[in-house]
């Protein structure tokens, strides 16, 4: 077992992309989140439910089947949702405490992150924030998931855990 945990929830796919990299660079524990009902497979039906996701806005998740008190440090990665952290994660976040804990947050998205930082350190106020990651990713269809951010960019602020 590792002193790392990646904590990532991922609607397309784009967050556990970066998830996997992260916990292979790491040699890291992974936890992915779920919600206790899933989002729509219709895209255009998640953006009418969550439009305005606030940060007060949240959903039900799973309950996780790791031990949280064992690892030192963490790596958080959340799709960008409106500008904000996902609902999944805000969720995590304020249920599970992760107070003194060494992190790197982390936000995918396709051209801004808005808040997500911002979020991170409302919900994050007793832990070490070691480093912000903003991942993009093309929005452009016939390049879609293609990430646009640079690895050594990814490598040089996953490296901040060490």
């Amino acid at each position: 077992m590792s002193d790392i945990l990646v904590i990532y929830y991922s609607y397309t796919g784009n967050s556990r992309k970066i998830a996997k990299y992260a916990q292979e660079k790491l040699n890291a524990d992974i936890l992915e989140l779920h919600p206790k009902t899933p989002f729509s497979s219709d895209y255009e039906k998640v953006i009418e439910e969550w439009q305005n996701n606030s940060i007060k806005r949240d959903v039900e998740i799973e309950n996780i089947d790791k031990d949280l008190t064992k690892y030192k440090k963490i790596v958080l990665i959340t799709s960008t949702w409106w500008y904000g952290i996902n609902p999944v994660m805000k969720r995590f976040l304020r249920e599970y405490d992760l107070s003194r804990k060494d992190i790197i947050v982390t936000a995918t998205n396709a051209g801004w992150i808005g808040h997500c930082f911002k979020d991170y350190k409302e919900l994050l106020p007793n832990s070490n924030i070691k480093g912000e990651l903003d991942i993009v990713f093309s929005f452009d269809r016939e390049e879609n998931n293609k990430i646009l951010t640079p690895w050594q960019k990814i490598d040089n602020c996953l490296e901040k855990l060490n």
